[in-house]
């Protein structure tokens, strides 16, 4: 008797599925693999070193956060310095590349949604405590990658739906609703080239962002001092 492609995969799926009791096991079984709450919970400030990939050109980019304080991110084009800062009052930008000569305040949208990387910890860790309920939302395949997908909702009302390897429980891609242009769009966001890190906690270390931009992390650095002023825009620093 012949076995259909079709059929081992459907075998193989069932095996999977069969693994998954519920979205909150999935959801602890992700956060041991990723390091444990407990290694997270050390980590109060990170740098990431790399480039960013954007319609065919590689850019230096440095992403630098201590958490609930601020997120800065800079990166440097045709010989320009440029770099966006939110921390919990606000948001600015200053951009040569777009033609400013000065820091300007980002829209509330912009500031909202960047608000989102001022936690360390990704989109399960930092919403673990808000969580009002996780949702297996059954199996998928991304990148021939066999995932449980668990619906996320917070006890606003505000949901992800999260994929995790179904061989790792490393989350691979989250998707969540966004204001895109003054519409509401799905947003997603892939995840691959999982390190885990001296401190333990492991680190996606490429990032696609939607538009296919891809962020390529080169070095880590994890607790290191920081000085105040990096969040503090350059027209108002004395």
């Amino acid at each position: 008797m012949k076995i259909t492609k079709i059929a081992i995969a459907a075998l193989v799926a069932l095996s999977f599925t069969a693994t998954a009791q519920n979205g909150d096991e999935i959801i602890k079984k992700h956060i041991d693999a990723i390091g444990g709450e407990a290694n997270w919970n050390k980590v109060k400030s990170l740098k990431l070193t790399g480039t960013m990939n954007m319609q065919g050109m590689e850019i230096p980019m440095t992403r630098t956060v201590v958490d609930g304080k601020g997120v800065r991110i800079e990166f440097d084009v045709m010989g320009s310095s440029n770099y966006m800062i939110v921390t919990p009052n606000g948001g600015w930008s200053f951009m040569p590349i777009q033609g400013m000569d000065k820091p300007t305040a980002m829209p509330e949208e912009q500031v909202k949604q960047m608000a989102k990387q001022l936690t360390i910890k990704n989109t399960v860790l930092a919403d673990r405590a808000q969580i009002g309920k996780a949702e297996y939302a059954g199996m998928d395949t991304l990148e021939k990658t066999p995932c449980y997908k668990v619906k996320i909702t917070n006890k606003d009302g505000l949901s992800n739906t999260c994929y995790f390897d179904a061989n790792n429980y490393y989350m691979v891609r989250v998707e969540t609703r966004a204001n895109v242009n003054g519409e509401e769009q799905e947003v997603g966001m892939t995840f691959s080239n999982f390190q885990r890190q001296p401190e333990g906690v492991v680190l996606a270390m490429t990032e696609t962002l939607p538009g296919g931009m891809e962020q390529n992390h080169k070095s880590v650095e994890i607790n290191k001092p920081v000085k105040d002023d990096l969040f503090v825009v350059e027209a108002e620093k004395k």
